[in-house]
């Protein structure tokens, strides 16, 4: 049976070669690897000392990705790396935090290691067999390098040196959108706006502020609710008439903040019935096409003092407001 297996496995590090020399890369999702199966990348043979499991292993002819964490190696000679560990969030690392183990054997010449998948601006700890030979920064890519030409079978454990910038990634609005009651109102208890958004972060959304400035004057800056178990957030009031501006503005728990492209809302007057700016003969004209008639209280727009009704008092009370604008 053990020898039945080690046939298999061997088929399979000849087709992983022959694959790779005819595409570029190839991706395996969720994969669990046990020791003794083999990635072959070039002159490069990568197992694992004990069962380890990965959401995507991605395989180029010069390099291999274990989640975020890549292996682009240069050596000379034939290379076997066995994995030991990989911490699958190396951003959330803290100081003296270990974030890669592995064992390499080759028979000697100088071989560079370059990583991907670090956070950017860090400092790491580069130790062999226990003892520190190398210090990198990762750059802005969140690359780190250092080179070995000591050889036979050496250890290599990297683990963060400090606490790192941390979190540098500000949350993410989108979804900005405000509904308003059908038909649109200016009293209380009939009328009322209500803004939603998405917000995301990619550690945790700490506050969320809708800034809503009334008529280029007037401006108000509240706190908007999160909807339990949801990325999204509201907002509920009730406007006076006037033309409107407004953005969010949230930020993380690192204090990371993101404000909003500034969005548009108009709110007309009750006595703007067609909501063209100004209170004229045509506002009066729609009065007076529903007179006498009778509803639920502000059902539509042309019960303009919402009781209801459509009788001789909505008239007075456009009347009243006459050749008045509001567009501003």
């Amino acid at each position: 049976m053990e020898e039945r297996w080690d046939l298999i496995n061997k088929r399979f590090v000849m087709l992983v070669s022959v694959v790779l020399a005819i595409f570029i890369s190839s991706k395996i999702s969720a994969v669990t690897i046990n020791p003794g199966f083999e990635f072959v990348v070039g002159n490069e043979t990568y197992t694992v000392q004990q069962t380890m499991g990965f959401s995507i292993i991605i395989i180029d002819s010069t390099y291999i990705i274990f989640n975020d964490t890549g292996f682009y190696l240069t050596a000379p000679n034939d290379m076997t790396i066995t994995l030991v560990y990989i911490n699958d969030d190396i951003a959330g690392a803290g100081d003296g935090d270990k974030v890669i183990e592995f064992n390499a054997d080759t028979s000697g010449g100088n071989v560079l290691f370059d990583f991907s998948g670090f956070t950017a601006s860090t400092d790491y700890i580069v130790k062999r067999n226990g003892t520190q030979i190398a210090n990198p920064t990762a750059n802005g890519s969140g690359y780190i390098s250092f080179s070995n030409n000591v050889w036979s079978s050496h250890s290599f454990e990297i683990s963060q040196d400090g606490e790192g910038p941390g979190d540098t990634t500000a949350p993410e609005t989108s979804n900005m959108n405000v509904a308003q009651s059908n038909p649109i109102d200016t009293e209380s208890g009939f009328g009322w706006e209500n803004f939603t958004c998405t917000v995301t972060d990619n550690v945790e959304v700490n506050n969320v502020f809708i800034n809503i400035t009334h008529s280029g004057s007037s401006t108000t800056n509240v706190s908007m609710t999160k909807i339990s178990g949801t990325n999204q957030y509201y907002y509920n009031t009730i406007l006076s008439h006037g033309n409107y501006t407004y953005f969010i503005w949230a930020n993380d728990t690192s204090d990371n903040t993101d404000v909003s492209s500034g969005s548009t809302l108009s709110v007309p007057p009750n006595w703007d019935i067609n909501n063209d700016g100004d209170c004229i003969v045509f506002d009066l004209n729609l009065v007076s096409n529903h007179f006498d008639e009778t509803g639920s209280s502000g059902w539509i727009r042309e019960d303009v003092n919402n009781n209801g009704e459509i009788k001789v008092l909505d008239i007075v009370f456009l009347s009243n407001n006459y050749g008045g604008t509001w567009w501003v």
